[in-house]
């Protein structure tokens, strides 16, 4: 019988993010599968309660659709400190590729044990492990004539950055000349000449890709360096699986003690969460005392983040501001040309021109248009020329049209999803309404000039913050819901149309 386990993870592997993949089912280990149950091994509880909460139901989806048998799950009982012997290191599965931040217990043990250190219970607390000389005696040796040796420091994990997202493959113009210097001087200064650094600027404009870089950067220069990247929205449910599992301690200490580089994207999301803001605003003063680097992006300026508390965005300014503006001509003509490159992709330039020009405001969607055209390319045999991208692309390139308003986005989105206008507008929160009007709410917002609190208004008197939500929802989901993409697509090429 092949293992459902594996066959299970072979087939999620291509389906989930590799990042959370990585990180959330990658470190659970099967040990056993007899009788319709599995034996599973998690390296500490926090990784078994996130993996409970967001990815068992999907793994036990899968391996029933491939077996035909509901299996149940039992995990193993994680063993005291010090009470269990260690696995042996190729024991416990990619460790050397999982981020510090989810190394604990038996598998930071094993890897730990792996280089010849001292097992640990924690990576991140590797460092305020090792042995110190006692008070008034010189470091090496101790009362009793025996040296005492420090530790070696254990090998940190690279962080879990898009290797695509380097300062090389970045692009530079004037739009965002400010923000890659400042970004620049996050990887290279210690202690830090900016601190936080703060990125804003709009959806698909490369504010992910520096916070990538600038970790990169880090790593490179310091590989001891111990970096954590995540979003405001992960931060939030860590947080909240702590308090739930009782680890505020260990939470505290990976994000206080165990971090030399804090990258933090999208942190506009901690609006409206008091107990996170609360919880990050103490992170945030613990890392900056003692000098170690911040780095934060979101889509609007602090004094813009509304429902954030007043000390939290004094502190999102102590640093140096950087705003990223929609690209200029020349520039976005450059970001095709350079991304043509390296996908080997032939672009003559009056195509360039062509997209560029019809792209105006979004990294993202030039990136979009030129995978779409090579693809229409490569499938019809076709070489890429201007009547050719023409005919491939003039449905779906997302200009933005003066005359578009938000009452045509709401009723087309209603035509295509089957539903009345008046009900995008109501308040009913069913999946079959709630989710049209969040694509509504997005589209809207890429193909008007309202503003969040003129959205809101046109949906029925929501408040801007939901409008707001709904936005950042359909921008994150889109990228890893291929159905969902052809939808809005397929929308935007009406709207196009009209």
């Amino acid at each position: 019988m092949t293992d459902p386990w594996a066959e299970a993870l072979r087939s999620l592997s291509s389906k989930l993010s590799p990042q959370n993949y990585e990180m959330w089912l990658r470190p659970i280990r099967c040990r056993d599968y007899r009788d319709e149950v599995l034996v599973l091994e998690a390296p500490n509880s926090y990784v078994r309660l996130w993996f409970e909460s967001n990815y068992l139901a999907i793994v036990l989806d899968e391996i029933k659709e491939q077996t035909g048998i509901s299996y149940r799950v039992e995990f193993l009982p994680e063993p005291e400190d010090g009470a269990a012997a260690q696995p042996e290191a190729d024991d416990v599965p990619g460790t050397d590729d999982v981020p510090a931040v989810l190394l604990g217990g038996a598998a930071a043990s094993a890897s730990a044990c792996a280089q010849g250190a001292a097992p640990i219970t924690d990576i991140s607390a590797s460092r305020s492990a090792r042995p110190r000389a006692a008070s008034g005696q010189r470091a090496g040796a101790s009362a009793g004539g025996l040296r005492v040796v420090e530790a070696p420091p254990e090998p940190v994990p690279p962080p879990p950055l898009n290797p695509r997202y380097t300062f090389d493959s970045f692009v530079a113009g004037p739009s965002n000349q400010l923000a890659l210097a400042a970004s620049q001087a996050a990887a290279s200064s210690h202690p830090p000449k900016y601190n936080p650094v703060f990125i804003c600027g709009g959806v698909g404009l490369g504010k992910t890709h520096l916070l990538h870089s600038i970790g990169h950067s880090l790593h490179g220069l310091r590989p001891d360096a111990r970096i954590l990247y995540l979003s405001g929205e992960r931060f939030m449910n860590e947080y909240i699986l702590a308090i739930r599992s009782n680890r505020m301690h260990e939470f505290r200490r990976r994000y206080r003690e165990g971090c030399d580089l804090l990258l933090i994207d999208d942190v506009q999301f901690l609006a409206g969460k008091d107990g996170t803001q609360d919880e990050f605003f103490h992170t945030f003063n613990a890392l900056h005392d003692s000098q170690r680097q911040i780095v934060l992006t979101a889509d609007r300026k602090p004094h813009e983040i509304s429902d954030i508390a007043d000390r939290l965005r004094s502190r999102f300014q102590w640093g140096l501001l950087a705003d990223i503006e929609p690209p200029e001509l020349e520039m976005r003509m450059a970001i095709l040309r350079q991304k043509a490159e390296a996908e080997h992709i032939e672009l003559p330039d009056d195509v360039v021109l062509y997209i560029a020009t019809a792209i105006r405001a979004n990294v993202r969607e030039l990136e979009g248009a030129l995978i779409r055209l090579s693809a229409y390319a490569s499938l019809s045999r076709k070489p890429i020329t201007l009547a050719f991208a023409r005919e491939t692309l003039e449905g779906s390139l997302t200009r933005k049209r003066e005359h578009l308003t938000t009452e045509m986005v709401i009723k087309t989105v209603a035509n295509y999803y089957g539903l009345k206008v008046s009900d995008i507008k109501s308040a009913r929160r069913h999946k079959a309404i709630a989710g049209p009007r969040a694509v509504a709410m997005y589209l809207a917002r890429a193909h008007t000039k309202d503003s969040y609190p003129d959205l809101g208004r046109a949906f029925g008197g929501k408040h801007h913050t939901t409008v707001i939500s709904a936005v950042e929802k359909i921008t994150a989901k889109r990228e890893e819901d291929l159905g969902l993409s052809g939808e809005i697509q397929a929308i935007e090429s009406v709207l196009l149309r009209s």
